[in-house]
């Protein structure tokens, strides 16, 4: 079972997509983690009235992991000498580097940020890949779901067509 923890604008990403089930299903054998800070910067758009984050907080498979003493410690010392990578990531990342759990993310300086510290990540696109390789969705669903991120999250997916490639 692997441990995976997840970055707000993943999460927010598959949420207004509406397929945090497709997440579900992929991993439904692993332990799918959120930190606090995580957890309060989903909260924020609720506070404007989205529900997208809903998804989230009404999952039975998203568990709230707390820091350790020393973890915070370490989360502080680097939110003051780390400033190209938020809080919610970097926190995620102090994680995940003290207990050898995954990142998840599609924020390319956080993924280059834990890579160069030792932290196995999950990129979106690889999610999007399992997807069709899994058999979670056909190929054309994923697609479509991609057209669908795009528009809902006012994003552009790069290379898409390595998604597809066998």
């Amino acid at each position: 079972m692997m441990q995976i923890l997840f970055d707000t604008d993943i999460l927010s990403t598959f949420a207004k997509a509406y397929a945090i089930q497709h997440l579900e299903a992929l991993f439904s054998n692993d332990h799918l983690l959120i930190t606090p800070e995580v957890y309060s910067e989903l909260k924020v758009p609720k506070e404007y009235g989205y529900d997208f984050p809903d998804q989230i907080f009404n999952s039975n498979r998203f568990d709230l992991v707390q820091l350790t003493d020393k973890e915070i410690d370490e989360f502080k010392s680097n939110l003051l000498d780390i400033k190209s990578i938020h809080s919610g990531e970097l926190e995620t990342i102090t994680i995940a580097m003290n207990r050898g759990y995954i990142f998840c993310s599609k924020d390319v300086k956080a993924l280059y940020y834990a890579v160069a510290h030792g932290v196995e990540v999950l990129y979106f696109h690889t999610i999007l890949k399992a997807f069709w390789k899994f058999e979670i969705l056909a190929q054309e669903k994923v697609e479509s779901l991609m057209d669908t991120m795009e528009q809902v999250d006012n994003m552009t997916i790069k290379n898409r067509d390595i998604i597809f490639e066998s």
